[in-house]
């Protein structure tokens, strides 16, 4: 494919916004991940209150460990805990589902200093791969990400390991919100009315500047189905997949094809 250069510079652009360590997304027995993933998940403001519209979240769900030199050592472990609830609880709200039991959170060491992510949805465990040199808010932005896929499985059962990758993922990016917005309200607003790469890419071998705008463009194409077309809708097709991106069976569930709604959604983006 031949990239214009307004198109070269908004994938620049956007490993501008959302420069930081590249994610690995390797998770066994779920579909084909997306990685690396650059992000930016140093967050933008403060960290969402919990309020009464967030489900509760008991104190045992998350079972907490870290690993030596994982965090700087100023770090406060009662503080990484509370934010993590925080984190479980933000994303429980803004999905509207909840976790089915309790969940392993690991928080281990990188001899790399890099950022890997992973969620083991069938064991319930997420991990997040760090160093005392990162800020601890970033392992949590990453966690945030990671708890969704946990509560997707948990809410969509076993159809969650062979959903369409534009959905399992950009549900998980919707999913995590603030945690990936930074600034911005809306993954709308995010692109600002541009979306260079097909939904339906093939992910496999792209520069990471493409993957980091496949993993946004997928999750403002959930914005874009939620709105237009309503949660139930959206349920019956993330059940519907089987691994492949652009596999969801959106003929069936909207009465278009996929080809249309993109249409649909790039002109709902300007």
């Amino acid at each position: 494919m031949i990239l214009t250069l307004r198109t070269r510079w908004l994938l620049a652009a956007i490993v501008v916004i959302v420069a930081a360590a590249a994610i690995t997304v390797s998770r066994t027995h779920q579909p084909r991940r997306l990685a690396p993933l650059v992000a930016n998940f140093s967050g933008g403001g403060a960290a969402p209150a919990i309020s009464r519209s967030m489900p509760p979240v008991q104190v045992d769900t998350l079972r907490i460990s870290v690993a030596p030199q994982a965090l700087p050592s100023d770090a406060s472990l009662d503080a990484i805990t509370a934010e993590l609830y925080t984190a479980l609880a933000y994303v429980s709200a803004r999905t509207g589902t909840a976790p089915a039991g309790p969940i392993t959170v690991q928080i281990l060491a990188d001899p790399q200093c890099a950022l890997h992510g992973a969620a083991y949805t069938q064991t319930r465990a997420v991990q997040v791969t760090t160093c005392a040199a990162i800020p601890p808010a970033r392992a949590v932005n990453i966690l945030a990400h990671e708890f969704v896929h946990q509560l997707a499985h948990d809410y969509y059962g076993d159809a969650h390991l062979r959903s369409d990758p534009i959905l399992l993922e950009g549900w998980a990016t919707w999913g995590a919100g603030y945690y990936w917005l930074g600034r911005h309200a809306t993954f709308r607003a995010f692109l600002g009315g541009q979306a260079p790469l097909p939904l339906a890419a093939d992910h496999r071998g792209r520069p990471a500047a493409e993957m980091n705008a496949l993993y946004y463009q997928w999750a403002s194409f959930v914005e874009y189905l939620l709105v237009t077309y309503g949660r139930n809708a959206f349920d019956r097709l993330y059940r519907s997949g089987n691994g492949v991106p652009g596999s969801a069976d959106y003929q069936g569930v909207y009465g278009v094809d996929l080809a249309t709604l993109e249409a649909g959604w790039r002109e709902w983006l300007r």
